[in-house]
């Protein structure tokens, strides 16, 4: 889920992307068969609009929450005909980042890209280095943005652990029809509204005060939007 749009990641470095540019993405066709993609709790207002939003483990084996994108496998359902996302459809952060990524590197995060990427080039776009060989001020908003990103996910890993900690997390499964099969979405966590209105209105007052409790109604708002998905698909 993490990396399945990036074909070829590279470090960013001076000596082998001096001379790379990045045009602007044509269209979302690199996450066509992406069925769901991390989503942090920054997105949760805009993303319920859209998509189902639902927890899971990561491979890591770190709680986090996703987007579901369609129903069947490898079909991401946002897409139209022509590779565009749906107009009035939140696009999550995971994939307005692409074709740039944060990895591991002796304990450090380090900015990489995607070679293979079709906006990335050596003719035309924004210039990732200043002839002096600085980073380009594209290449430091880039930065920020991803930093930004990172600090969400963190803070997001920490909130859902929270959900974790007071037992308000089940496994839940969906099943949807689509061209007339029937396809079923297991792995996935929600909130238990009964347990959710069993808390303390001590433990209920905390989770309003810290804002939780406000992502915990857009994450039960988001599951409307299964229905979206099916009808989508078809």
């Amino acid at each position: 889920m993490e990396l399945g749009i990036y074909q070829k990641i590279e470090i960013l470095s001076k000596d082998q992307h001096f001379n790379t540019k990045i045009s602007p993405l044509e269209g979302y066709q690199f996450s066509q068969q992406l069925r769901e993609c991390v989503v942090t709790g920054d997105e949760f207002f805009e993303c319920a609009k859209s998509l189902p939003i639902l927890f899971t483990k990561n491979p890591q084996g770190r709680l986090v929450s996703f987007a579901l994108l369609g129903i069947q496998p490898e079909q991401n359902v946002m897409l139209d005909e022509n590779g565009q996302w749906r107009a009035g459809e939140y696009i999550p952060a995971f994939l307005r980042r692409y074709p740039f990524v944060f990895v591991q590197e002796k304990q450090q995060l380090m900015l990489a890209l995607d070679a293979q990427s079709k906006s990335v080039n050596g003719e035309k776009g924004e210039a990732l280095f200043e002839k002096n060989g600085d980073a380009s001020e594209f290449t430091l908003n880039v930065m920020n943005f991803m930093k930004q990103y990172e600090n969400a996910c963190r803070k997001t890993e920490s909130i859902i652990a929270k959900l974790d900690s007071l037992g308000l997390l089940e496994q839940a499964k969906a099943e949807m029809t689509s061209g007339g099969k029937t396809y079923a979405i297991k792995g996935f966590m929600r909130v238990n509204e009964n347990k959710l209105a069993e808390l303390s209105d001590e433990v209920k007052i905390e989770l309003i005060n810290t804002g939780i409790y406000k992502l915990i109604v857009a994450h039960l708002i988001s599951l409307s939007n299964f229905k979206k998905l099916s009808v989508l698909a078809n």
